[in-house]
């Protein structure tokens, strides 16, 4: 007994130790997920969710005010439906979300691909619903089809769909309520997360997998352009292509909750849990020119700037520049404003930052409602498989499924009409151009006619837009005649929208010809102009846009697709033109350069309603030709629940907060 007292002291610390042991124990019990499924995307590509030519029968319409005027009505379906409504492939309704993993099988590496860590300190798991997205395997029953582009063609799935909740629940969106998910994530404290940290941990940990160098940067591009040996090689034998993801920011831009969830997401997803494969920046505009940013105190500059305008969290990813950095670059060209200029930060960046393949260029009021890896690989693959043959021509078109078919019978239809036509065939540098040597390959044979369709499959490709390329020369595209130090009949093309993928070979011979020539062209025609000249591989990838109306198929056809096929829209009745006898079609696409569609689905998508007061002005806005832009989509998830969408690209989304700003999605 005399050595129980002796000792009580200790027996009661191991018991405590060992009580303290069983409630953490029952604690990880009560905290466990509950037992989901994982989706990969894989398992849907049998699912068609597009039309075909049969499907449309009905009549052209009498417009007598105008072309797809009948029609111009909003399609409610987008909004009849929530999670309730949600319909499996085998009619079944699913109960919970799934973890959505479309990443590939990394063990066929050889042991080079290592797992990364993540916000939360620990390795991320793709089997853990807190490090992923999470989907329903299924659509909300009546959802419409998009009307241009295919899911199937890019082999992209459409048949599984996210809300809010399950989109961003690991990336710190929570909510409670009922029909919504239990499986949001808001546990981590965001702000001492150092996404640059994590990022080049991550290509630590997976270096023999990649070509990589030493790099030195902080935070701010380089005043003054140095020589730099011109490396124009194509990519390295033996490693894994990378890819910078640029994110096209300004100084003083309204930080959302929404865009942190956004940009943690393209973090997460194209980059950690790829092992590196991608990297994420904000190239940041110095938009006041009166902000000191170079000279003897740029370290507090740039800290400055981050501590006033950036959230911490973001600190480390951040890029900034100003005009007077693209003026010390740029000399010989006279035009410096990003407007008109998009692509020179990209084009320096490019030059300070070699060790990537490929940018991926991406504006701040873009969203994706699916899983942005499963759709930037889906992208790059279609076009890595395009053959050159009448690439240009395919280029110009609006796809338009339930016009033109599957995308097989496209390129037939192309092909048919392309028999006795010139086509585009490898470099077409323009005789007003001694100085510029092409980079790109010179065809096979000397006519597309010789050819089976086998120049170019498999070869990637250096400019990916995601938008028609079409000749602006013939038509009154508000900056077809924008050119700098270059002949006023030019040969060139163009793609609004400067959002896609760049390779660094086609990036440096824009730098290279700006440096040495001082030429320029506005900045939706230079890649791909620079492209048709050098004979670079340029792809549209037709990825699936949806339209808030009633238009048909073939209806959509004929008014979009105008022109012979060797230069479609590229003529007086062009859609492109600056006459706005299009807008109401245009601007109702859910992807597209000013456009009503993709913030009103975005905004009904975040759970908020169509705003009564409409602007913070309080006015009732209507454009030169009477049209009016403002909120629709009426939300019932009272009904229905939050609402779920499959992948869709959106641009413009001008406000993802509940109030909206003074920018108007359709400027009036």
């Amino acid at each position: 007994m005399a050595f129980l007292r002796r000792y009580l002291w200790l027996w009661s610390l191991l018991l405590t130790v060992f009580f303290l042991l069983i409630l953490r124990s029952l604690s990880s019990v009560r905290t466990r997920w509950p037992s989901i499924k994982v989706l990969n995307p894989s398992g849907y590509l049998q699912c068609t969710r597009e039309w075909s030519p049969d499907d449309d029968t009905a009549p052209f319409a009498h417009e007598p005010i105008g072309t797809g005027t009948l029609r111009d009505v909003r399609e409610e379906q987008f909004y009849q439906g929530g999670v309730s409504t949600i319909k499996l492939l085998n009619g079944s309704s699913p109960t919970l979300p799934a973890i959505y993993d479309p990443y590939p099988d990394y063990t066929g590496t050889g042991g080079k691909f290592h797992a990364c860590h993540g916000p939360r300190g620990t390795v991320l798991n793709r089997q853990d619903p807190k490090d992923m997205v999470l989907a329903y395997p299924g659509l909300q029953e009546g959802f419409p089809f998009p009307k241009y582009g295919s899911y199937d063609a890019l082999k992209l799935d459409g048949c599984s769909c996210t809300t809010r909740s399950s989109r961003f629940g690991a990336y710190g969106y929570t909510e409670s309520g009922p029909n919504i998910s239990s499986l949001n994530t808001a546990d981590q404290i965001w702000e001492n997360v150092n996404w640059k940290s994590l990022q080049a941990q991550c290509l630590e940990r997976n270096s023999d997998r990649y070509k990589t160098q030493d790099r030195g940067w902080d935070g701010l591009l380089p005043l003054q352009y140095e020589a730099i040996q011109r490396n124009q090689k194509r990519d390295s034998p033996g490693f894994h292509p990378r890819s910078a993801v640029v994110l096209r920011a300004w100084h003083d831009m309204q930080w959302t909750e929404n865009l942190k969830h956004h940009i943690r997401s393209l973090i997460m997803e194209l980059s950690l849990h790829s092992g590196a494969e991608y990297e994420v920046f904000l190239l940041t505009h110095v938009k006041d020119n009166d902000i000191p940013l170079y000279g003897p105190d740029e370290e507090e500059n740039i800290q400055d700037l981050k501590d006033r305008y950036i959230p911490r969290e973001f600190w480390g990813i951040t890029i900034f520049f100003n005009e007077q950095m693209l003026e010390s670059w740029y000399p010989k060209v006279d035009e410096h404003k990003p407007l008109h200029q998009h692509l020179q930060p990209l084009q320096i960046f490019s030059v300070i930052f070699p060790e990537f393949d490929y940018y991926w260029q991406l504006e701040m009021d873009a969203r994706f409602t699916g899983h942005m890896y499963h759709f930037l690989q889906r992208a790059s693959d279609f076009a890595k498989q395009q053959p050159r043959k009448y690439l240009w021509e395919r280029n110009a078109y609006f796809y338009i499924p339930g016009a033109h078919g599957s995308w097989t019978d496209f390129v037939t239809e192309v092909d048919e009409s392309m028999e006795s036509e010139e086509s585009i065939w490898g470099p077409a540098a323009p005789e007003s151009l001694p100085w510029l040597d092409p980079v790109g390959p010179e065809p096979p044979v000397d006519h597309p006619h010789d050819d089976d369709y086998e120049w170019g499959t498999g070869e990637e490709a250096d400019l990916i837009t995601f938008l028609p390329i079409f000749d602006p020369s013939g038509t009154t595209w508000v900056f077809s005649a924008m050119v700098w130090n270059l002949p006023e009949d030019i040969p060139r093309r163009a793609s609004p929208v400067t959002m896609g993928r760049f390779s660094r070979l086609l990036l440096r011979s824009i730098h290279d010809a700006q440096v040495d020539e001082g030429v320029a062209l506005v900045s939706e025609m230079t890649a791909s102009s620079f492209a048709l000249w050098h004979g670079l591989k340029a792809v549209h990838v037709p990825h699936p846009l949806y339209a808030d109306g009633k238009w048909t198929p073939k209806e959509l056809a004929r008014i979009l697709n105008k022109g012979s096929p060797e230069r479609m829209n590229g003529g007086s009745d062009s859609p492109w033109n600056w006459d706005h006898e299009f807008d109401h079609i245009l601007y109702r696409m859910t992807y597209m350069f000013t456009a009503q569609t993709p913030e009103d689905l975005y905004r009904r998508w975040l759970g908020y309603k169509a705003d009564p007061n409409q602007y913070t002005d309080g006015s009732y806005h209507q454009d030169p030709q009477g049209r009016n832009w403002f909120d629709s989509g009426d939300l019932r998830e009272d009904l229905y629940g939050p609402l779920c969408f499959p992948s869709m690209l959106l641009h413009p989304v001008k406000n993802t907060a509940l109030r909206k700003g003074s920018d108007m999605a359709v400027p009036v």
